[in-house]
């Protein structure tokens, strides 16, 4: 069976122009927090999946199609987090992560009626593996490596997919980065804990893996915080304890160069990543930082 991640849409969609400038006006609402829906929001996740549809369903099929591997990334992570929720046995918090969903609608009908994880996998390689090479042995992957193994390969296979198949140089290099992060990331956490085995390097990203394996063969954080450095292409220096939200601020501030013009691809990349900033930000400031954690590390 062949199917899209994502419903389809047979509505025209409005001009690209006149979207940019929408987008534009909402992004600008974001710099003055206090009257942001994200400054005041009760239900930030919520929200966030309100705004993807709309921005999702005001494209149009052009737009939407050089856009779709960042919304398939996007909305990945809502289907691990659904899958979280399965394994916890908390079927009310998955339910509510695919309300609003982009999800197909019979992937949302398989979620809210399989209880078992090790089915659900098998259902998902079904219907998206034909399309979506990455779900091929999802099963055995589960059972072998768990949830977290799981997610890992997942993530990683996605933006790999992505990456090879955007004829976007904007949605590619959002995606690079996003995958140099994760790489960046398992060679940080292996080294701070000295973890004897090889992390997973990843290929496709802006960094080969022949140069993440030399700093991994000098097990030097130093050197890894330097070559983190340069990838974030940021004035200051990473802490130790501070990689992720160096990586983050990295990206964040690459995204807005490049949503600098106002008729070009990064405006939506770059609001769409403010949107999950904003997202995380008001998260935490509700729930405290534990209590979102499953939701914001997912991929």
């Amino acid at each position: 069976m062949r199917m899209k991640l994502l419903y389809e849409i047979a509505a025209p969609g409005a001009p690209s122009d006149y979207l940019y400038a929408r987008i534009r006006s909402r992004r600008a609402e974001l710099d003055v927090r206090e009257k942001s829906r994200w400054g005041r929001s009760a239900d930030p996740r919520a929200d966030l999946r309100l705004e993807y549809k709309w921005v999702y369903e005001e494209m149009n099929q052009q737009l939407r199609n050089r856009l779709l591997p960042v919304f398939e990334y996007f909305e990945l992570k809502t289907l691990i987090i659904a899958l979280r929720y399965m394994a916890a046995g908390d079927p009310s918090s998955m339910f509510a992560q695919l309300q609003l969903s982009l999800l197909q609608p019979q992937i949302i009908k398989v979620l809210r009626e399989t209880k078992q994880v090790a089915l659900l996998t098998a259902a998902l390689e079904r219907f998206l593996a034909e399309e979506y090479p990455y779900f091929s042995d999802l099963t055995k992957t589960y059972l072998r490596e768990g949830p977290g193994g799981l997610e890992q390969v997942l993530v990683g296979r996605c933006l790999q997919q992505g990456i090879a198949r955007s004829r976007s140089r904007q949605v590619r290099e959002f995606l690079r980065y996003l995958l140099d992060m994760r790489n960046l990331q398992a060679m940080y956490k292996h080294l701070r804990w000295q973890v004897p085995v090889t992390p997973p390097i990843l290929s496709g990203g802006g960094l080969s893996p022949a140069a993440c394996e030399k700093v991994w063969a000098e097990k030097n954080l130093t050197s890894l915080l330097e070559l983190i450095r340069k990838q974030a292409k940021l004035v200051d220096s990473p802490s130790e304890d501070g990689v992720e939200d160096y990586l983050l601020r990295g990206l964040s501030a690459r995204l807005r160069r490049g949503g600098r013009d106002p008729l070009q691809l990064g405006v939506v990349i770059d609001y769409l990543w403010r949107c999950q900033l904003e997202t995380r930000t008001r998260g935490r400031e509700l729930a405290g930082v534990e209590q979102v954690r499953v939701e914001e590390t997912a991929g």
